[in-house]
């Protein structure tokens, strides 16, 4: 099992930039998705055992590549909360107990934490 990973500040500064292109790029994979679940759906409750669309390829693919991007940043240690409006939590030691840094995409670095039980609305700055 993998140690826990604890943020700075400044490390979870520095994973920023990627999470903004990721953050980005998972909200186009799911823009994506929904114009193939939305093309798929009529054909399934049409025909329910009809063997697949053209379109079925093409939604495993996009799904396989959201899964990815969401792996990559669980990869990293930080928690991704939400695709709108972009929310991210880092673990981080805030006077010896485990608390969250908040980022929110928009922001240009991490300005709040917030207990682990509080969430997005307990947010306090830094």
């Amino acid at each position: 099992m993998q140690k826990k990973r604890y943020f700075t500040v400044e490390e979870a500064n520095e994973c920023i930039p990627e999470l903004m292109d990721e953050i980005s790029l998972l909200r186009a994979i799911r823009a994506k998705l929904s114009v193939l679940h939305a093309e798929i759906t009529p054909l399934l409750e049409v025909v329910s055992s009809n063997g697949g669309s053209r379109h079925t390829p093409d939604l495993l693919k996009t799904t396989a590549q959201f899964q990815e991007v969401l792996d990559r940043i669980a990869a990293r240690g930080c928690h991704l909360k939400g695709l709108d409006p972009g929310l991210v939590d880092f673990p981080h030691l805030r006077q010896g107990r485990e608390v969250y840094l908040c980022w929110q995409m928009g922001e240009k670095n991490i300005r709040y934490w917030h207990e682990i039980d509080d969430g997005f609305e307990g947010r306090k700055p830094l």
